[in-house]
């Protein structure tokens, strides 16, 4: 008899995790479904300098933050600064994008796409720590 009632104990704790964890995934879920969706596109050439030392000194560290965990991460590499702009190197779904930076659009250089909508656009690599990541950090709050 006592080892039936350990027994039911024991299920009956194990229905309540399962059920515990279920209810912590569901809130998760709809957590993420009322966050807006953060793209982060990072578009540079590989003859770019700037480029170079941002890909050496600052992406791999952003690349193990919590901020990269929670964006959609894209890169846009040309080999080379005079083809930036070439299809061949813009996504299907990035052109529309790109039709938006204008002539002058230097690199590196940074789109945060939030709903479908651009909202930053920051070019050199000083505006990666004073622009790109303070408003990857706002719209993750």
């Amino acid at each position: 008899m006592r080892l039936r009632v350990l027994l039911l104990g024991a299920i009956v704790m194990m229905l309540a995790s399962a059920g515990i964890a279920g209810l912590a995934y569901r809130v998760s879920a709809l957590h993420s479904r009322l966050r807006h969706d953060v793209i982060l596109v990072y578009v540079g050439a590989d003859d770019c300098p700037p480029c170079r030392r941002w890909q050496l000194e600052s992406r791999p560290p952003f690349r193990a933050s919590a901020e990269f965990a929670a964006v959609t991460y894209r890169e846009v590499k040309s080999p080379t600064l005079l083809d930036l702009r070439g299809d061949q190197y813009w996504p299907d779904d990035l052109r529309a994008y790109r039709a938006q930076l204008g002539p002058d659009a230097g690199v590196p250089l940074w789109l945060i796409i939030s709903d479908n909508e651009l909202i930053e656009r920051s070019a050199g690599i000083r505006q990666w720590q004073s622009a790109v990541l303070p408003r990857l950090r706002s719209l993750l709050r």
